[in-house]
């Protein structure tokens, strides 16, 4: 991991303060989520909930090429997701994810409520995903892996956008070029 532990803690000590810090206003009495720092990719930090569990991650390339631009305001961007997690649940009434609510929240942890970051991001290491073939008629299109899974689950259908044939698996077909 290229950051070096001083600033490992920093992220582990900011989040906790932040939530502590906005638990007092909004009346949470839980504990903050875990917080990782093993996120990979163009994002610095992503807050989520897989299976009721919340989970703070960090992207410690993203950290360590540009710290400046980073602490604490990304910390505060997520750990604001968390803050209106547990204010109204995920529920049926969606919110958006940077909506009033958020923004709220970002102003009364002093921090401007930004949405994206401006890194350059040219020495960050970038997951690849892998693309799978599929084919209409007139058509080949390159599926990655989430859409290719549900697919062979049986739980989406893609169709063709030029002809609105059902898109079937062709792995012995060339993928197209992307550029």
């Amino acid at each position: 991991m290229p950051l070096d532990d001083p600033r490992q803690q920093a992220i582990l000590e900011t989040a906790h303060r932040l939530f502590t810090r906005a638990a007092q206003w909004y009346d949470i009495t839980t504990p903050p989520p875990p917080v990782k720092l093993n996120l990979r990719g163009r994002a610095a930090g992503q807050w989520r909930v897989v299976h009721g569990e919340e989970s703070l991650r960090f992207n410690p390339h993203i950290f360590a090429q540009d710290w400046d631009n980073h602490f604490p305001d990304t910390v505060a961007h997520e750990v604001a997701h968390s803050i209106i997690y547990r204010r109204f649940g995920l529920g049926t009434e969606r919110r958006r994810p940077h909506g009033p609510e958020w923004r709220e929240v970002m102003l009364k942890l002093g921090f401007e409520p930004r949405v994206t970051h401006s890194s350059d991001l040219s020495g960050v290491p970038i997951r690849r995903t892998r693309k799978f073939p599929y084919r209409c008629s007139c058509n080949v299109y390159a599926l990655g892996t989430r859409r290719h899974r549900t697919a062979q689950a049986g739980e989406r259908i893609y169709y063709c956008r030029n002809c609105g044939e059902t898109l079937r698996f062709a792995p012995e077909e060339p993928l197209p070029a992307t550029g």
